[in-house]
């Protein structure tokens, strides 16, 4: 009895994963519905917020095998062709390319790729009248693979890409911003189960690719810790973007309670503010299958479910946001690079500590240079010349001195006339040239005729000079 009942279990329960496997769900472009296409009787449905989910028709398919087709509520991209009824449907992991006819409701197959599985969770956009394909995951590995479809040869050609690579498009935010025309990728992972097992390498740069020259751009790094600590804690990361603005649903942080959310404005120097939820309202953010129900934008709004709040019939009770009014209710945090604050004290320790090696490095070369000069001044000088030097710096202030002074600072005043004067010149001699040798093509004395005899000079030494000597 029990191995019936475990049987009527599993089949029940396989009844209810082919049941719920066999649709792929996408939000339409620029509006709140969204479609459903049930691979197995091909017909297609239309989810609007006010009405829940309506058949629409049976879809007519031109080289379609819906086998090709797996069953997903995500991954799954429509991108309106020439404003027109018609538009592109893209799949992710596989490359497949179709073309939707809204108005005879036709499918029709335009690649002619094979299911490679190697960039699931890829970032699908479309630049004017092109469709790309940048990253993704497969293959037990992360990829930066850049690539644009070829309507003509109904392949995917890859892209040759320069300048800083971020090494995966994986696991962070990116988009294309069609105001700027750049691609951007706001932190990435790195994993590769062959080389790493279970490693986890994330990488919080913030790149920019350029379509003209086909390079990349490392133009910096994210530090706002309220953002880093999203990136690094939350398995699965939902978020949206809108062409200007990266919204991340915050559920809940350490810090709130209850639901809050991140704004990043790449327009504006890649702002970020912080919406503390005045309302209190639930964010029904998270994914799965009921991909009609969880946050998604339309044009300036965010609209979501409630699954608290039902109407009177039992259906969901949808409520909107608009974008202009979260700005406002918002706080301004800092930029995205902007490094927390113990990060900017240690590199402003790190520059004071460094100014200080440096003035102190300053400091001992010119101490050594000092000592340097005096041990070569005492090596050179004789004794009678070391004695002048120390009589001109001692008198220095007081201004010249004459010969007889320096005769009787030397005890010659009761020698000769021409006795004194041959010191004199003497000493004065030797003087200047030993110095003159330390002090290249400087003048050493600065002599002039003393005022009170014509017949005789006064020596003073030339502030260059004694300012260097001063201090030894």
């Amino acid at each position: 009895m029990l191995k019936k009942a475990s049987l009527l279990l599993l089949f029940v329960l396989l009844i209810g994963f082919t049941a719920q496997a066999q649709f792929i769900k996408w939000q339409e472009e620029n509006a709140s519905s969204f479609l459903r296409l049930n691979v197995n009787s091909h017909e297609i449905s239309r989810f609007r917020p006010e009405h829940g989910w309506k058949l629409l028709d049976t879809l007519q398919t031109i080289d379609v095998d819906f086998r090709d087709i797996n069953p997903t509520s995500e991954g799954v991209n429509e991108f309106q062709i020439n404003k027109g009824n018609t538009y592109y449907l893209t799949i992710h992991c596989t490359g497949q390319v179709y073309e939707l006819n809204k108005s005879t409701w036709t499918l029709k197959r335009l690649d002619q790729t094979f299911f490679r599985g190697a960039n699931c969770k890829n970032s699908m956009f479309m630049r004017g009248d092109e469709l790309y394909s940048f990253g993704g995951y497969g293959f037990y590995r992360t990829t930066n693979i850049l690539t644009k479809y070829d309507f003509i040869g109904r392949e995917w050609l890859s892209i040759a890409a320069e300048g800083d690579v971020p090494s995966s498009i994986f696991d962070g935010l990116f988009g294309y911003s069609v105001k700027k025309d750049r691609f951007y990728v706001l932190s990435t992972v790195t994993i590769n189960d062959t080389e790493q097992k279970n490693a986890f390498n994330r990488d919080f740069g913030m790149y920019e690719f350029d379509f003209f020259t086909k390079k990349f751009t490392r133009i910096g790094e994210v530090k706002l810790q309220e953002v880093r600590d999203y990136l690094m804690t939350k398995a699965v990361k939902h978020y949206l973007f809108t062409g200007r603005y990266f919204i991340i649903p915050d559920k809940p942080n350490a810090e709130y309670a209850y639901d809050t959310m991140l704004l990043i404005d790449i327009e504006d120097n890649f702002k970020v503010y912080q919406w503390t939820n005045p309302h209190r309202v639930y964010l029904n953010s998270h994914g799965g299958d009921e991909t009609e129900n969880y946050m998604h934008v339309k044009g300036d709004s965010i609209l979501w479910a409630s699954p608290i709040e039902r109407k009177m019939n039992n259906e969901m009770d949808f409520s909107h946001l608009l974008i202009s009014q979260v700005l406002r209710e918002s706080s301004y945090i800092g930029t995205l690079d902007e490094s927390p604050w113990y990060e900017k004290f240690s590199v402003a320790l790190i520059s004071i500590v460094s100014l200080l090696f440096l003035l102190l490095g300053i400091q001992f070369y010119r101490r050594y240079q000092r000592n340097k000069l005096k041990k070569s001044i005492r090596f050179m000088l004789g004794a009678n010349e070391r004695l002048f030097l120390d009589f001109l710096l001692l008198n220095y202030e007081q201004g010249f001195v004459n010969g007889h002074q320096i005769i009787a600072f030397f005890g010659k005043h009761k020698s000769s006339p021409e006795s004194q004067r041959q010191f004199r010149a003497k000493l004065i001699e030797n003087f200047t040239k030993t110095l003159g040798l330390l002090f290249v093509d400087q003048e050493i004395l600065d002599v002039q005729l003393d005022e009170r005899d014509q017949r005789m000079f006064t020596y003073r030494l030339q502030p260059g000079i004694y300012q260097r000597l001063k201090s030894l």
